[in-house]
Formats: structure tokens, sequence, C-alpha cells
């Protein structure tokens, strides 16, 4: 069905607001919505309230709290709170630390849900004219190169870069699929695509809920993925105290937000103007077909742009008919 923005934006919030304060439902609820109007809907209203790991089957302890700070980093205990949420506290904190000090770390830690499209954050931090870079690390779903056992989450690494004239942004799972999409094929009866998950048993599989019990798969199937994998389980999991492997459950899912200014080495005007001329040179170089390059990111922010302008977006109707069952 189609659906005005702002009649999606009303309804999410009114599900939200029957667990979270109106300032946290307002959060999250951006979230979830670029998530949605970008394209990645895995991202999206599915994470609302489907699955144990959704945002309203969150059970918080507490408000999310700052455990350490130093004039370089912070450490944020989720409490239990939507990692969308605490994925916004963070961004905040590690711009405001960039902000001062040239260079900002931020950890976070015990959440139990997805921090939803790293994408959105990335805009925010490349918008205050600082290079971000951010980890997130969730509960074992891959499969280490070699192996069916799920070890590592789908571990997306990600980075934001102030370019003219708007930031060039990288975001990509180190699994070959989100477990939100695994999620989104359960609800609305899709198969998946071929050779991105096993079964328990180890065999390639298409049906998401033998996925779902099995392992998905590193993204391009080989030991480079796999490697890739564990360093966000290192950086994003073990580092700020969250689990690794499930190794340390009671840590929550674990993220990684870094911010720092261009002027460390280059002038930020002449760093935006130069990141510009790369993109450009990219999206103009040589193609067999005569097609220009697509260049990371910006699929992401057109389509997201696109709808804004429309007003409207097509959402399949048993989402709505979710969300309204809260």
């Amino acid at each position: 069905m189609k659906i005005k923005i702002a009649e999606l934006e009303k309804l999410v919030k009114s599900c939200l607001v029957r667990k979270y304060d109106r300032e946290d439902a307002d959060l999250i609820s951006a979230v979830i919505l670029f998530g949605e109007l970008s394209g990645k809907t895995s991202h999206g209203l599915v994470r609302l309230n489907t699955g144990g790991s959704s945002v309203m089957a969150q059970n918080p302890s507490g408000k999310p709290k700052l455990i350490h700070k130093s004039n370089l980093s912070s450490l944020i205990n989720g409490n239990g709170n939507p990692g969308m949420l605490v994925g916004q506290l963070a961004t905040g904190e590690v711009i405001s630390i960039a902000k001062k000090s040239g260079f900002g770390i931020v950890g976070t830690k015990k959440t139990n849900s997805s921090s939803g499209c790293l994408s959105y954050y990335l805009e925010k931090i490349a918008k205050e004219n600082l290079i971000g870079i951010i980890m997130a690390q969730s509960p074992a779903s891959t499969a280490p190169y070699g192996g069916i056992q799920p070890l590592f989450g789908t571990n997306p690494i990600s980075f934001g870069i102030p370019a003219n004239p708007r930031p060039l942004i990288f975001d990509m799972a180190t699994s070959a699929i989100s477990f939100g999409a695994l999620l989104k094929a359960k609800v609305v009866g899709e198969q998946l695509p071929k050779n991105v998950a096993v079964d328990k048993d180890g065999n390639i599989t298409t049906d998401p809920n033998k996925a779902i019990e099995g392992a998905t798969l590193a993204f391009d199937n080989s030991y480079k993925g796999s490697g890739l994998a564990m360093m966000v389980e290192v950086l994003a999991g073990l580092w700020p105290g969250a689990d690794f492997a499930g190794q340390n459950e009671s840590g929550g899912w674990g993220n990684l937000f870094i911010a720092f200014s261009p002027w460390l080495l280059l002038n930020e005007e002449e760093f935006k103007e130069k990141a510009r001329k790369l993109v450009e040179t990219v999206r103009n170089s040589n193609t067999r077909d005569g097609r220009k390059v697509r260049i990371p990111g910006e699929l992401t922010l057109d389509i997201r742009d696109k709808n804004l302008k429309a007003g409207e977006i097509e959402v399949d109707d048993r989402l709505i008919e979710e969300i309204m069952r809260g």
C-alpha cells in the first residue's frame, strides 16, 4: 500500500510511545524511517516489532548511561535500550568529542537490537565536516569461512566522508545478507537469494526459516570476508565490553563510533573539494557499456531524497498490520 510519509511517521511514533518517552521515540523513529525511505527496508519497519530483537520487544533496565569518559573517548552502557536509540546518543557524543579535540571514539554495549542503517549516522557525522567510521557487532548469525556454526554477527563496517556537494558514504555488512533481510523474507513469504545462507547441516538454502536456524555466509564466501567480520567482532564487540562470538552474552550487542576531522592532515574545504574530484573521476571513468560508474552510498541517499520529495512511499501491507497490532 502507498502511505504518506507524515502518516507513516505518526504511526511509527504512536507505536513507540507505548513503551518509550516522546524524546526517545523521536530519535528511534528517525532511524527506522531512514531505513525504510532509503530502500534499506531490512533496517526499516521490520525492525520495529518483528522478532525478539525488535525495538518493541526490548525491556530496558534504565536509561542509557555514560560509564567512562576521557578527552577522546566515551563508553555507553545501553541498559537494554534499543540500538537505534543508543546509536543516536553515541553519534551525538562522538561528534561533540571530535569537534572539540579533532578525534573521538565512542563504544557502546548492552543493547539487544539493531542500530539500524549505519548510513543514517554517517551522514550526520559527515555533515559536521568529520570523517566517520562505524562498526556494529550483533549476535552470532554468520559462520566463519569453512565452518557451519554461526559465530559472528552480520558485522557491518561503514565510512562517511565529508565531500561537496554531499557526503560520500560506504556501508557494507560483512555477511552476504543481513539478519533483518531474513526476518523480512520470513514475514512476507519470500525466498532468499542463492549462496547467502546455509541450514543447520551446512547445506545452501533459500528458505529464510532454515537460514535462521542455520547460518548466513560471509559476503564473499571466502576467508577475506570472514576475516573482516572477525575484526569487527574484536573492535565493536570485544573492545567495548559487548558480546563476542557468544563468549560474553551478558555484554549484549556492541558498536564502535569513530569521528575525526580532516584538518588533522588537510584543510577541511580542500579535503571536501578533493573528495568531490575523486568522486567525479571515478564516476566518469571509462566503462565498457558507456554507463556511469556507481558511487557507493549514492543510491541510498537518492532513494531517500526521491521518496521525501514524493511525500509518500510503498509499504508492504503486512508490515503496517504488524505495527498497528503493536
